[in-house]
């Protein structure tokens, strides 16, 4: 009898020990989980912090690139206005520079129409005015491009048509039928011109000369 009541004690004290430790072992679990949920904690209050600082900075960004923007369209509407002053003065410059060209040629037409003998002193007249009209153009940059005497050139030149002349040598721009101009190097327009296209038979011509 004695000897069963000490196995119900010991089998007792093994069922305590054993709650006890599970016990002790879910405590430390759930310190362990304490511990996690703290430090989640804070790592999300860490999170808010910096999404805040990020939406402020954000916010600066935002704002900072509406200024310069803002900023921006006035620049261009400043540069557009001065560009125009810029135009509207060089117009009236190269106007001014023609008005004695103009009193010029008033000059010569009234002359032709009062007297219909001095035709010479008229063509003198015009000669003067159309020199002084190309000063002016040149004084502006305009240049005529060379072309009579030179070897065709298709971004100066415009071929309105060829001739196969012995005389001259092939390619060669032999008549001007209009002047070709350029403003400051860029091509206005290219000149017409009427270029020799050699035959086979006078390049043969030549060849036996040789």
């Amino acid at each position: 009898m004695s000897s069963q009541k000490n196995k119900d004690q010991v089998d007792y004290q093994n069922k305590c020990l054993e709650i006890k430790a599970k016990f002790t072992t879910k405590e430390k679990k759930l310190k362990g989980a304490k511990k996690e949920i703290s430090s989640l904690r804070s790592q999300v209050k860490a999170v808010k912090e910096e999404l805040k600082s990020t939406d402020k900075e954000t916010g600066e960004y935002l704002d900072y690139l509406k200024r310069l923007k803002a900023e921006f369209e006035n620049y261009k509407r400043r540069s557009q206005k001065e560009r125009e002053r810029i135009v509207s003065w060089s117009n009236e410059d190269l106007i001014k520079q023609f008005l004695p060209v103009l009193d010029d040629l008033e000059r010569a037409v009234d002359s032709s129409q009062q007297s219909n003998d001095n035709l010479a002193s008229l063509m003198e007249g015009m000669r003067m005015i159309l020199d002084q009209l190309k000063a002016i153009l040149q004084k502006q940059g305009l240049q005529e491009i060379e072309a009579k005497g030179e070897e065709f050139d298709p971004y100066f030149h415009e071929a309105l048509m060829s001739v196969d002349l012995a005389e001259y040598p092939d390619n060669l721009v032999v008549e001007e039928m209009r002047k070709g101009y350029k403003l400051n190097n860029k091509i206005l327009r290219p000149a017409m011109v009427k270029v020799n296209k050699r035959s086979q038979e006078n390049k043969k011509k030549d060849k036996s000369k040789d």
